[in-house]
């Protein structure tokens, strides 16, 4: 075990509820900062994260720097768990309410469950993982739908969700069928591939408004250090630590946290209200991804946000 891993062992609790906090929370940190640009916020929040993991890269670049098969697969998991999904993301989280947000990004456990039963051989979905689909589906709809008639905002932020969860769900399929037994630790490869992300993603940025953000706290405190530094790059160390302290599946229990979270800071701190039909919905995802990781823990890992 690494210092940071052993440290977490001793109150792992404590540590996935701070996890839980952090992802949870970059709901509240992209709400507030929407208006300074969509894509220049992805940017620095990539950007930061990876200053964080800056230390681990050269360690990364030894084992893989003579090999170019490794660039490849890194490629792809920094689109898709990366600059596709922290775009859509951040894009889904403009148009809806933060706990509207947090709680579709439950999503991504069910997207994983059910693109692993159609990609990996060795993963099917049970009757009950089929049901816990429904459930947690149905529970989207629940809480969407009051709000979603005649709303273009409202329905092109739950596509962006989604699309986002999916992104996600690729990535971990992905990693699982093509680096689970390569030469980089999963740190190493997330501290790889955020860097791969903020170049890849620089190109889709639109540096004109820059003259929109200054120094300001909203971009401090929301951008630098909440989604940046906090909320990616410290959230990346946190999770991997408690991955190799009390392994995959107890992390996993961190699922439950972030839609929670979102949704107690979006009432709290912005004064969103809260609905019995968001509750009921929250309850129904919740207990969708309860079900799945009771009958499919082999794959399901936590979310990432």
């Amino acid at each position: 075990m690494t210092y940071i891993s052993r440290t977490m062992a001793r109150f792992p609790w404590l540590w996935l509820c701070i996890l839980g906090l952090l992802w949870g929370a970059n709901f509240l940190f992209m709400k507030n900062a929407a208006h300074l640009g969509a894509t220049l916020i992805v940017w620095f929040r990539l950007f930061f994260g990876a200053i964080v993991l800056t230390p681990i890269i050269p360690t990364a670049l030894k084992k893989i720097i003579r090999s170019p098969k490794p660039w490849l697969h890194l490629l792809v998991m920094s689109l898709s768990a990366n600059v596709l999904t922290f775009h859509c993301f951040m894009e889904g989280t403009r148009r809806l309410g933060t706990g509207t947000a947090g709680v579709i990004s439950g999503a991504i456990p069910l997207m994983t469950a059910l693109l692993a039963s159609i990609l990996l051989p060795n993963e099917r979905l049970t009757k009950l993982s089929i049901l816990g689909l429904l459930l947690s589906f149905s529970g989207i709809v629940v809480i969407m739908a009051p709000k979603g008639t005649g709303s273009l905002d409202v329905l092109s932020g739950t596509g962006y969700m989604l699309v986002g969860a999916l992104g996600y769900a690729v990535a971990f399929v992905y990693a699982r069928r093509f680096l689970t037994h390569g030469d980089l630790s999963p740190l190493e490869l997330a501290a790889l591939q955020m860097a791969i992300a903020t170049i890849l993603y620089a190109p889709l940025v639109k540096w004109s408004d820059m003259t929109d953000i200054g120094w300001n706290w909203i971009f401090f405190g929301n951008v630098v250090l909440g989604l940046g530094v906090f909320g990616s790059g410290l959230a990346y160390v946190i999770y991997y630590g408690l991955i190799e302290a009390i392994g995959a599946i107890s992390t996993s229990s961190v699922t439950y946290l972030p839609p929670l979270v979102a949704l107690v800071l979006g009432w709290i701190v912005l004064h969103e209200p809260m609905h019995l039909y968001q509750a009921t919905g929250t309850a129904m995802v919740l207990a969708g991804i309860f079900i799945i990781r009771k009958n499919r823990q082999k794959i399901l890992p936590s979310t990432k946000r």
